[in-house]
C-alpha cells in the first residue's frame, strides 16, 4: 500500500469532513432547540460563495491592498460570511419565527426551508446563469505542502484549520458564556427557559447568526475547492444532514464527528475506488445508522426526535 497516499487521503477528508461539521451544527443548533431541520443551508452556502467570488473582483479586495494573497482570503471570507448571516437571519424572521409564533409544525417549518432554498436557487440561476465560475486565488491555489511525498494544498490544509478553529470557539461560546448557556437551556425546553427569564427570540436569532456563520464558511470553501454556481450548496448542504444525523440530531459533538467520518469515507472512496460510487457509500451509511442505529453515533434516545 501507498502509505503516502493513503495518509494524504486522510488529511484531506478532514478538510472534506471539517466543512461538513461546520453545516451539521448549524443543522444541530437548530434542531435542538426549535426540532427541525433548516433545509435552507443550500442558498446560504451559494449567496456567501458568489459573494466571495465577486468580491475578489472589485477593488475593495484587490491585491495591491494586500501583501499576500492571504490577506484577500480573509477579507473575502469575512464579507462573505457576513453575507450568510444576512440571508439566515432575514430567513428567521420573514418565515421561521412568524411561522413558530402560529405555532406551525416543524414539518412545515422543513418544507418552507426547501422551499426558500429552491425559490433562491433558482433566482439566482435565472438572474446570474447557471455556469461555473473559480475563484481566483492566484499561486496560493495552487500551492502545497510536501512532507516527504505526501503532498498536500496550502487551501485545503487553511480550510481545516478554519474549520476546527470556529467549531473550538462555538464549543467555547456555549460553554462559557451567558448566552451560551441560555442556548443550552432551550435546547432543553423553549418553554421552561422563557419562565427562567431566558430570552427565546433572542436565542433563535444568535442560534441563526451562528448557522449563518457556518453556513457562510462552508460555502465558500466549497466555492474555493470546486466552483461558484447556483447549486454550489446543494450538495454540501444534503451531505451535511447525512452528517448531522450519523452523528445524531441535536448532538453537536455527533455533527463533528459524523462531519469528520464522512468526509473521510467519501475521500477514501474516491481515492481507492471511484468517485462514481463516493454517494453510493453516503446514502448507504445513513441507510445503516437509520436502520441500526436511529439516535446516531452520539445523540440521545427522544421520542420527540426525528
Amino acid at each position: 500500500m501507498d502509505w503516502e497516499f493513503f495518509i494524504q487521503q486522510i488529511i484531506t477528508g478532514i478538510s472534506i469532513g471539517g466543512i461538513y461539521a461546520l453545516l451539521a451544527v448549524g443543522y444541530a443548533l437548530i434542531y435542538s432547540v426549535f426540532d427541525f431541520s433548516n433545509f435552507a443551508f443550500g442558498c446560504i452556502m451559494m449567496v456567501s460563495a458568489f459573494t466571495c467570488y465577486y468580491c475578489n473582483n472589485i477593488w475593495l479586495v484587490g491585491q495591491s491592498m494586500f501583501s499576500s494573497p492571504v490577506g484577500a482570503l480573509i477579507v473575502n471570507i469575512a464579507i462573505a460570511v457576513v453575507a450568510g448571516i444576512i440571508i439566515s437571519v432575514l430567513i428567521e424572521l420573514a418565515a421561521y419565527r412568524p411561522m413558530r409564533r402560529m405555532g406551525s409544525g416543524r414539518l412545515f417549518l422543513m418544507i418552507t426551508g426547501m422551499g426558500i432554498n429552491l425559490a433562491v436557487v433558482n433566482a439566482a440561476t435565472v438572474k446570474l446563469g447557471a455556469n461555473a465560475r473559480a475563484i481566483s486565488l492566484g499561486s496560493f491555489n495552487m500551492q502545497s505542502f510536501n512532507f516527504s511525498g505526501i503532498h498536500i494544498s496550502k487551501l485545503d490544509i487553511f480550510a481545516l484549520l478554519i474549520a476546527l478553529g470556529t467549531l473550538a470557539i462555538l464549543y467555547v461560546f456555549l460553554h462559557r458564556t451567558k448566552v451560551g448557556l441560555g442556548i443550552r437551556a432551550s435546547a432543553y425546553s423553549t418553554s421552561i427557559a422563557g419562565l427562567m427569564g431566558v430570552n427565546v427570540n433572542r436565542i433563535s436569532l444568535t442560534i441563526f447568526v451562528i448557522s449563518g456563520i457556518t453556513a457562510g464558511i462552508a460555502g465558500v470553501f466549497c466555492g474555493m475547492k470546486y466552483a461558484v454556481n447556483p447549486t454550489v450548496g446543494s450538495a454540501p448542504a444534503l451531505k451535511a444532514f447525512i452528517a448531522s444525523v450519523i452523528g445524531g440530531l441535536g448532538s453537536l459533538q455527533g455533527a463533528v464527528v459524523g462531519g469528520i467520518v464522512l468526509g473521510i469515507v467519501e475521500t477514501y472512496v474516491s481515492g481507492f475506488i471511484s468517485s462514481v460510487y463516493r454517494d453510493l457509500f453516503s446514502y448507504g451509511i445513513l441507510i445503516f445508522v437509520l436502520f441500526f442505529m436511529p439516535s446516531g453515533l452520539l445523540g440521545k434516545h427522544m421520542q420527540d426526535k426525528i
